[in-house]
């Protein structure tokens, strides 16, 4: 099935309501570095993360802050590939529990933290073989807590328990249905639907929890509902 864009487009207003956060050119403390992805806890805290540019590596971290304002903490050490380190983080991701899922690319693994940015586990094995990553780039939790990856340089995406154990893969490279050419965004609908920011192939894919292809809509241009490298989906 594809979703096609019909020429007459209702128009909707976006009310702007305030601006958070101040340039930060240090390693630590209040406003951002290069923020790159948010998640959201459900108290209402706001997880920013820092990517940094290679001249400012060692203030790779997660800020937390609120809508207020207030600046609420932060944890990471920098750029590496310590259990709390990062090297080039890429998207975030809460779980029903509280727990917070970073994928990063260069690392190639997905980190695990709790909401107060205790370290708790990582897992990601380098490769094309079934359950290996190359580069994970976007990740989506669903209602049950397993945990989809973007699979960048594989032109696939995963499916894995909380713990990280591997369920399922699916996608190959190219431009047909179900098909996938660097995907990088994922996001999850209310009906754990898996909806993919297909990056090179400027659309959106829909796809059952199972990895069923449903859908795709969007296509390369500058119009309405067409895509020039999508790299984010909600």
């Amino acid at each position: 099935m594809r979703l096609t864009t019909q020429p007459a487009t209702e128009l909707f207003q976006l009310n702007y309501v305030k601006t958070i956060g101040i340039v930060n050119n240090g390693t630590n403390g209040r406003g951002f570095a290069n923020p790159y992805d948010v998640a959201i806890a459900k108290d209402g805290r706001i997880f920013v993360l820092n990517r940094c540019d290679p001249g400012r590596a060692r203030a790779i971290r997660i800020g937390i802050c609120n809508l207020d304002e207030d600046y609420l903490g932060e944890f990471g050490d920098g750029s590496g590939s310590g259990d709390t380190q990062f090297r080039w983080p890429v998207a975030m991701a809460f779980d029903t529990q509280e727990r917070l899922y970073i994928t990063d690319e260069l690392n190639q693994r997905i980190s695990v933290f709790d909401s107060s940015g205790t370290f708790l586990r990582k897992w990601g094995d380098v490769g094309s073989c079934e359950g290996e990553i190359d580069a994970p780039s976007g990740i989506a939790v669903d209602s049950e807590d397993n945990v989809y990856v973007a699979d960048q340089n594989n032109h696939r995406i995963h499916k894995f328990t909380a713990e990280g154990r591997h369920l399922l893969q699916w996608g190959t490279p190219g431009d047909g249905e179900g098909q996938l050419n660097m995907p990088w965004g994922v996001g999850i609908d209310p009906s754990d639907n898996v909806y993919v920011a297909d990056w090179r192939n400027d659309r959106i894919q829909k796809f059952s929890p199972d990895g069923r292809f449903l859908a795709s809509f969007g296509e390369p241009g500058t119009g309405d509902g067409q895509f020039h490298r999508p790299s984010g989906v909600a």
